[in-house]
């Protein structure tokens, strides 16, 4: 076997000699309690506040959706003619 072969078998074998490390207690009650501490932050929001924001969002959207089918792209369109007349129309008292 050549020198890289060797190498290369050693860097593969590096697993077998890597021992598997328990968990401390510690450790493990930190894990367990997590979830119990992610549903106690989730608590301090009041529902009604949850449902307020709730509401809003679907108002917003609302809004946006009937503004937006209400809009005609036709009629807003001005030319660039009709746009220098009316702005330089104050030109023509003079």
């Amino acid at each position: 076997m050549s020198k890289k072969e060797s190498w290369i078998e050693e860097t593969m074998d590096t697993d077998k000699m890597i021992s598997r490390v328990e968990p401390s207690d510690a450790l493990m009650s930190r894990l367990k309690a997590i979830p119990a501490q992610v549903k106690e932050s989730y608590d301090l929001i009041p529902k009604k506040v949850v449902w307020a924001v709730a509401a809003s969002i679907a108002i917003l959207i609302t809004v946006n959706i009937i503004s937006l089918n209400s809009y005609d792209v036709s009629e807003t369109t001005i030319s660039q003619g009709e746009l220098t007349e009316t702005y330089f129309s104050y030109l023509q008292q003079l």
